[in-house]
């Protein structure tokens, strides 16, 4: 005879590596004592989170207490890696204990958070449990979703304790399709790295998930060789908790395959760790199959009391599926015994237990609508607030951008403006420089024509002198004074456009400040105005020296500046 597998495999996908093994054990009271001394929040938000991660510890009855009290702690001292993973240990105990929606709560806030953060190995373990999740609902689309991006996470951190366990959800969720030989192809993999990393609690979790899939392909000696394996880890290990079920399951493939003596002795060496550790789910499920054992060898009586058992012990933790595996062969057994008030009382429980699962499948089904629902929407929400963000981020940017490119564009007019305006002055300064020196030749060439038509005069007055007629003198006289007469207003006019060529508004400016002032003045500013000194202007006009002397004395009351010390030259500079 065979019979139903019941859920014993549920847990393996739920357990979280430890590095510490039992003799390392913190116990609850030891735990508080160690709580009590700390000073730091941060430290004591990590030794609970250490504690109830603990394999051992998993079924604690305070775990719960503890790991919100981890959250607390975590969201006073703003403390987000103690905040993210108490929440995924909470999302992990309210899927054990079948709370779906508080679980899912949890495991999308963690999500969330580690997404905001970047923290990746956070990020790894959320999505980790929502794959879980999605298995539960049998939505395996979203839950293989999951457990890839976790695995892609865990990847590119090269975290490859984390890879293995990702390569065992993926298994579990192959096996939850009845994909074995995929399943067993992930398990694999993942026993590879967990023996390459010498992980003992990973070797073991993938021996029992490889003895889950052959179990179910009805490969039960296959089965029973992986759990023995699994068993020697326990062993050595000091897990109690896992021999116990080891045991339990390599009883319950003994018992499928027909072996129901040794089926039975496993089974009740079993009953004796989950007794030690007062393990009301284990011990339901073990003395369901211990009642098994004994209808299958025709000993009814222990078999009642062993059902009768299995169905208190499922009562009190209401594990529907116990109680109604129980009930329904209690009722058989009654009716052949022709006990029809037993066997009516038994019936009673069988509907009610079948109304119960059918109301926590119905339940089960609305609450993942429920959550898928809720999901999409706070997705969406998300999207759309990370896509606003992102707009308002590329608006910030381009404006940014834009606004450096306009400022580059602007200083880089400035500068062409400020490099155009540099030539500009550097061209004129040097057609300045160049008509001061056109100016400066013209002044010597002019002081040089000077004195050679003062030559020629002179020359001309001693020949007046000594020519005896009066008609040939006055000849003579006429040349000499039309001719230097002539040549003083050639030289002046030519002077003076020259002037006015290199010094553009010197006599408009002056004239404005001093109307009073003559023209042979204004030639006398202009000539100090180059600098020129007495003799040159002397040597320049054909004046004498005491003339231009006198000239510049004159000058220096016109302008108001003959009582002080001001200097002429200085002065006709600013103009």
């Amino acid at each position: 005879m065979k019979f139903k597998l019941i859920i014993f495999f549920t847990f393996y996908c739920l357990l979280n590596s430890v590095n510490a093994s039992i003799q390392d054990t913190i116990t609850t009271d030891s735990l508080t004592i160690a709580l009590s001394k700390m000073e730091s929040p941060k430290d004591k938000v990590d030794l609970i989170l250490d504690f109830i991660s603990r394999e051992e510890n998993q079924f604690s009855e305070n775990n719960n207490e503890l790991a919100i009290r981890a959250l607390d702690i975590s969201t006073y001292i703003d403390y987000p890696k103690g905040r993210i993973n108490a929440m995924i240990f909470l999302g992990k105990y309210y899927y054990r204990v079948s709370d779906y929606i508080k679980s899912m709560e949890y495991a999308q806030k963690s999500k969330e958070i580690a997404e905001d953060l970047d923290f990746k190995l956070e990020l790894a373990k959320s999505y980790s449990l929502l794959g879980i999740l999605y298995s539960e609902f049998g939505d395996y689309d979203n839950s293989s979703q999951c457990f890839f991006k976790s695995l892609k996470i865990y990847e590119k951190l090269k975290d490859k304790e984390g890879i293995a366990q990702s390569l065992g959800d993926i298994g579990i969720a192959f096996t939850d399709q009845q994909e074995y030989n995929k399943a067993l192809d992930y398990y694999k993999k993942a026993l590879d790295i967990a023996n390459e990393i010498n992980s003992p609690i990973l070797v073991k979790r993938q021996y029992n998930n490889m003895a889950v899939a052959y179990a179910y392909m009805q490969n039960y000696d296959t089965a029973v060789y992986f759990l023995r394996k699994s068993m020697a880890i326990s062993i050595k290990l000091g897990d109690i908790l896992g021999q116990g079920t080891n045991l339990m399951n390599i009883g319950y493939d003994q018992l499928n395959s027909g072996k129901t003596e040794e089926a039975l002795e496993n089974l009740q060496k079993a009953y004796t760790f989950f007794i030690k550790l007062d393990n009301h789910t284990r011990l339901a499920e073990c003395l369901l199959n211990i009642g098994y054992c004994y209808y299958i060898q025709n000993d009814t009586e222990k078999c009642i009391i062993n059902l009768k058992n299995a169905l208190s012990e499922g009562q009190i933790i209401g594990q529907y599926k116990v109680i109604n595996a129980a009930s329904k062969t209690l009722n058989q057994l009654y009716l052949n015994k022709k006990d029809t008030v037993n066997a009516f009382k038994y019936l009673i429980i069988v509907n009610a237990s079948n109304d119960s699962i059918y109301s926590m499948q119905k339940q089960k089904v609305l609450t993942k609508l429920d959550l898928q629902y809720n999901y999409d929407k706070k997705e969406f929400q998300r999207k759309l607030a990370q896509q606003n963000k992102n707009t308002v981020m590329f608006i910030i940017i381009f404006s940014l951008v834009f606004g450096i490119i306009i400022l580059g564009l602007v200083f880089s007019k400035h500068k062409l403006k400020s490099n155009f305006l540099k030539l500009e002055k550097e061209k004129i300064e040097s057609e300045l420089s160049l008509k001061n020196k056109e100016l400066t030749i013209n002044l010597i060439a002019l002081i040089k024509k000077n004195e050679l038509l003062s030559s020629i005069s002179n020359k001309l007055i001693e020949l007046e002198k000594k020519t005896k007629g009066s008609e040939a003198k006055d000849i003579v006289n006429q040349i000499s004074h039309e001719f230097r007469g002539s040549t003083d207003d050639k030289m002046l006019e030519e002077f003076s456009i020259r002037f006015q060529e290199v010094h553009v508004g010197f006599y408009e400016n002056l004239l404005s400040s001093y109307p009073d002032l003559t023209k042979n003045e204004l030639n006398i500013c202009a000539y100090l105005r180059l600098n020129m000194s007495t003799k040159e202007i002397s040597e320049l006009t054909g004046q004498q020296i005491s003339s231009i002397d006198q000239a510049r004395y004159r000058l220096r009351k016109k302008l108001n500046i003959s009582n002080s010390e001001t200097n002429l030259v200085s002065f006709l500079s600013k103009f």
